[in-house]
């Protein structure tokens, strides 16, 4: 009975230890660099589309500046909406992958299609949208992340 009791309690504590270390999406050591600033334009939105109701795609520009002395390597972005149901549309959270390199100190985009939900006509239809995630980024010293939140507008020319 106590042999069975310590082999569950060991395999327990190797079943935690190899799920905390294997971190997913991480390469490396979390990077101690500038962080990068963050802005995002909607290229293609309900407006751009006739304001449809049903399953949609949205278009993201990420303008990524690179403020460090290192490579960043874009390699995914977590994306969804925290608005209520009803306005202009709506995201599900949904990862979306890329390879995208940005040179030390410059300027880089990534353009990204996100799967929406729109909501229609209505009186909510250009109501902005506020869009909320994470993006994932790996460089030569380790793994970078960068939470955003940013509200798009949805007038034509609200993201220029």
């Amino acid at each position: 009975m106590k042999t069975k009791a310590a082999l569950s309690l060991l395999a327990t504590v190797l079943l935690t230890a190899a799920c905390s270390s294997s971190a997913p999406g991480k390469q490396g050591p979390r990077a101690e660099l500038i962080a990068p600033d963050l802005g995002i334009r909607q290229l293609v939105g309900p407006a751009e589309l006739g304001f449809p109701q049903g399953p949609i795609e949205v278009k993201y520009q990420f303008i990524i500046k690179n403020n460090s002395g290192e490579p960043l390597t874009l390699r995914r972005v977590q994306v969804s909406t925290s608005n209520p149901s009803g306005g202009a549309y709506s995201l599900r959270p949904r990862d979306y992958y890329m390879n995208q390199t940005i040179a030390p100190n410059t300027t880089g985009t990534v353009d990204v299609w996100a799967r929406a939900y729109g909501w229609g006509r209505g009186m909510r239809e250009s109501e902005p949208v506020t869009l909320k995630g994470v993006a994932y980024f790996d460089t030569p010293v380790g793994y970078l992340n960068k939470v955003f939140v940013q509200e798009l507008g949805q007038y034509p020319g609200d993201n220029d």
